[in-house]
C-alpha cells in the first residue's frame, strides 16, 4: 500500500506539472483515488496502515525539514519581523472568533467547536491541541485537510485576482491560511515564498498552541 500510494501521488504531480492547475492538487488526487481504491476493494483502513505507517511517520521529519529554507531567509524574515507576527496573530484571532461565531449560530455543541478551532494549523499540532481541550483529533483532522486543501487550490485565484505579489504576503496567506498542504503550494512559487510560508506555518502553530486553549478558557 506504501508503494501504491507513492506511485499514485508521483503520476497525479506529473499530470499536475502538465496541466498547471491548482485544482489538480497531488495531494488531494491522491487521497481521492486511494480511497476510491479502498472502498471498491473493501480493504479495512487498519489493513492500509500496515504499509501506509510508514508515511505516516515521515510527516513529522517532513515538517522538519521546511526548518533548512527558512533558516536559508532568515535575513528576510527578521527584517520583516513585527508584519509578519501582526500577521499570524490577527490570522489566527480573525480565524478563532470566525469559526466559533460559526459554529453557535449553527447550532454546534463544544465538542465539535472545540474539534473545528485548529483546523488551520498543521496536523500534527492540531490533533494534540484537539485532544487538550476537549475534541475530536480524528475528526480534527480532516477539517485540518480541508483546510489545507481551500487554500492550497482557491489560494492562487485569490492572490491573482487581488493582485498580491509582495513575497511575504503571499508567503503568510498560504502558511496561516492551509498550513503545509498551502506550503507545499508555495513552494510552486519559488524558494523565497515557501519558505516565508514555512515561517507562517511554524510561527502560527506556536501561537495557536497558547491562543486556542486561551479562548476555549475565555469563552466556556
Amino acid at each position: 500500500m506504501c508503494l501504491l500510494t507513492v506511485g499514485v501521488f508521483f503520476a497525479t504531480r506529473k499530470f499536475a506539472v502538465m496541466y498547471k492547475s491548482p485544482i489538480l492538487n497531488p495531494t488531494l488526487i491522491t487521497t481521492i483515488i486511494i480511497i476510491m481504491i479502498l472502498v471498491s476493494l473493501n480493504i479495512p483502513y487498519e489493513t492500509y496502515m500496515v504499509g501506509g505507517e510508514w508515511l505516516h511517520e515521515l510527516l513529522g521529519p517532513t515538517v522538519v525539514s521546511l526548518a533548512f529554507p527558512l533558516y536559508k531567509y532568515k535575513k528576510l524574515l527578521l527584517k520583516y519581523l513585527q508584519p509578519v507576527l501582526i500577521s499570524i496573530f490577527l490570522a489566527i484571532t480573525l480565524n478563532l472568533i470566525t469559526v466559533y461565531l460559526i459554529l453557535i449560530f449553527l447550532g454546534y455543541n463544544k465538542e465539535m467547536i472545540f474539534t473545528v478551532l485548529p483546523k488551520s494549523i498543521t496536523t500534527a499540532v492540531a490533533v494534540q491541541i484537539a485532544g487538550q481541550i476537549g475534541g475530536i483529533p480524528s475528526l480534527t483532522a480532516v477539517f485540518v485537510m480541508l483546510a489545507g486543501f481551500t487554500g492550497a487550490i482557491i489560494g492562487p485565484y485569490l492572490l491573482k485576482f487581488f493582485k498580491f505579489e509582495n513575497t511575504i504576503a503571499c508567503g503568510m496567506a498560504f502558511g496561516n491560511a492551509s498550513h503545509a498542504i498551502g506550503t507545499t503550494k508555495a513552494f510552486e512559487y519559488n524558494l523565497e515564498i515557501g519558505s516565508i510560508s514555512s515561517a507562517g506555518m511554524i510561527l502560527s502553530a506556536i501561537f495557536s498552541s497558547f491562543l486556542i486553549p486561551f479562548l476555549v478558557w475565555i469563552l466556556f
